[in-house]
C-alpha cells in the first residue's frame, strides 16, 4: 500500500512552476513535467504522429516532423483543434505519470501541469499547489524565455484555465 502523496503544480504560463518545480527537485523530491512529457510523446510516438498529420495536415510538418511551433500555432488559435490535441495526448500522459509514480520510492511527488483541470488530471492527486503571478510579469516572462509575441502569448493564455478557476 502506497502513502506517496501526489501533489498538483499548477497555474498560467509563466506564472512560474518551473522555478517551483527546480525549488522541489533541489530538496529532493521528484517532479514530473507533463509539458516536457507531453512534447516527447509528440516526437516518439509513430501513432500520435500520424493521428496528428491526418488532421492538421502536412502545415504543421518542417522537413516531415511535426513542428511544435506550427502546432502551436494552430491549436492555439482554435479551441476545437486545442480539444482534439488533449484528447490525443492526455491519455497517454495519464498513463505516463502512472507509471513514472510507480518507479518513485518517495512520500512525495510533485506533478507540474497547466492543464490539471482541463485534462482532469487534478483528481489522480491528493493536493494541488496554484502558482499565481500578475499577469504583466507573465506576458514578460514568457516572451523572454520562448521569443512568443503578445499575440501569441494571450492566444494561450485565452485557452487555459482562469485564474478564477484555479483558485477555487
Amino acid at each position: 500500500f502506497n502513502t506517496m502523496k501526489k501533489i498538483g503544480l499548477t497555474g498560467g504560463i509563466g506564472s512560474g512552476k518551473t522555478t517551483i518545480s527546480k525549488i522541489f527537485k533541489l530538496i529532493g523530491i521528484p517532479v514530473y513535467n507533463s509539458d516536457k512529457e507531453a512534447k516527447k510523446i509528440l516526437k516518439k510516438n509513430n501513432l500520435v504522429q500520424k493521428k496528428i498529420i491526418e488532421i492538421f495536415g502536412e502545415k504543421v510538418l518542417t522537413k516531415n516532423k511535426i513542428d511544435n511551433t506550427k502546432l502551436s500555432d494552430v491549436i492555439f488559435s482554435n479551441k476545437n483543434k486545442l480539444e482534439t490535441i488533449n484528447k490525443i495526448v492526455h491519455p497517454l500522459i495519464k498513463k505516463d505519470f502512472q507509471i513514472w509514480c510507480k518507479e518513485k520510492k518517495n512520500k512525495y511527488i510533485i506533478k507540474e501541469s497547466a492543464l490539471l483541470f482541463t485534462s482532469n488530471a487534478y483528481k489522480d492527486l491528493d493536493r494541488i499547489i496554484f502558482v499565481k503571478s500578475p499577469l504583466k510579469l507573465r506576458i514578460n516572462r514568457v516572451k523572454e524565455r520562448d521569443k512568443k509575441s503578445l499575440k501569441e502569448i494571450l492566444a494561450i493564455i485565452e485557452n487555459q484555465s482562469s485564474e478564477e478557476l484555479f483558485e477555487k
